[in-house]
């Protein structure tokens, strides 16, 4: 064999071979797409001369970057996949904004849970994969909005708070609470074209956030679940990915997570599990709960 080298990614050499490994893999084909839409610099990859035997691609520097990893089967054995996850961490650890990483992997890929339980991540969280296909929703009666960078603090509160009660109640633990910073303000208002917040009685209600097909963030004031604005918010949202030309809008829930019954009264069906594993960097920078005033 010969020597296996981890090196950036070039489109030219690299795509068309990544695109054959994850043929079967479409929920990571995508993820794979956005990031190499996002920068082209979070994607590294494994050669064995001049062909492309693995990769691994992340969605930035933000406080928790997503990855996904793939390395083709005959290479498993020759730590392929142990030596992209440690350049990766080498990327990570200097940068102060990272606080975690996530990897996203299938349910059913023992071979890649076994390479991240050996390089010390744990699983965190199981999401299934839904998937809508189909015509806009009528249009409801409600006020939505693009995110102002007035918003931020709001925003956080209603999503850390949201997702923060979500976890206790499916029991993940650890669940940590997260403080707002300045950077992801910034970071938001360059994003904001993709944001949305949900407006009653001039109070925000809702918030939620889109990728191409995907809604990414959904989350509901706590102070305001359980009143049908998630229904309302989530049409909304699918409404506006279809406007922008796309086919099929898709998301993730999480395993035990009630909203997944909201989501299939409208149309969306389960199409695959994926499991998360997180490695922690900074235990300092958390909070076990959100302050009581929060």
């Amino acid at each position: 064999m010969n020597q296996i080298i981890i090196q950036k990614y070039d489109p030219q050499r690299d795509k068309a071979q990544i695109e054959r490994m994850l043929l079967n893999y479409n929920h990571l084909l995508n993820i794979f797409y956005n990031d190499e839409k996002g920068n082209k610099d979070n994607i590294l990859v494994a050669l064995n001369n001049t062909t492309t035997i693995g990769f691994l691609s992340f969605n930035g520097f933000g406080r928790k970057p997503q990855a996904i990893l793939y390395v083709n089967k005959e290479y498993e054995a020759a730590d392929v996949g142990s030596m992209l996850i440690q350049e990766y961490e080498k990327m990570l650890i200097p940068n102060e904004k990272v606080e975690h990483t996530l990897f996203t992997c299938s349910h059913l890929d023992t071979d890649l849970i076994s390479l991240l339980d050996n390089n010390g991540y744990r699983l965190y969280i199981s999401s299934y994969i839904m998937e809508r296909k189909g015509e806009s929703f009528p249009s409801d009666n409600i006020i939505v909005r693009n995110y102002e960078e007035k918003d931020y603090f709001e925003w956080d509160r209603i999503c850390e708070l949201a997702f923060y009660h979500m976890r206790q109640r499916i029991g993940l633990y650890p669940s940590f609470f997260y403080k707002p910073v300045e950077w992801e303000r910034e970071q938001f208002a360059q994003n904001k074209n993709n944001m949305f917040v949900m407006i009653v009685d001039n109070t925000i209600v809702a918030i939620g956030k889109i990728e191409g097909n995907k809604i990414c963030t959904v989350a509901i004031s706590i102070e305001h679940q359980s009143r049908g604005y998630g229904r309302l918010f989530v049409k909304y949202l699918v409404n506006e990915i279809i406007s922008r030309g796309e086919e099929k809008v898709i998301l993730d829930v999480a395993k035990g997570n009630f909203a997944k019954t909201l989501y299939e009264s409208l149309g969306f069906e389960e199409t695959a599990l994926y499991d998360h594993y997180i490695k922690y960097f900074r235990p300092d920078t958390r909070l076990s709960a959100p302050p009581d005033d929060y």
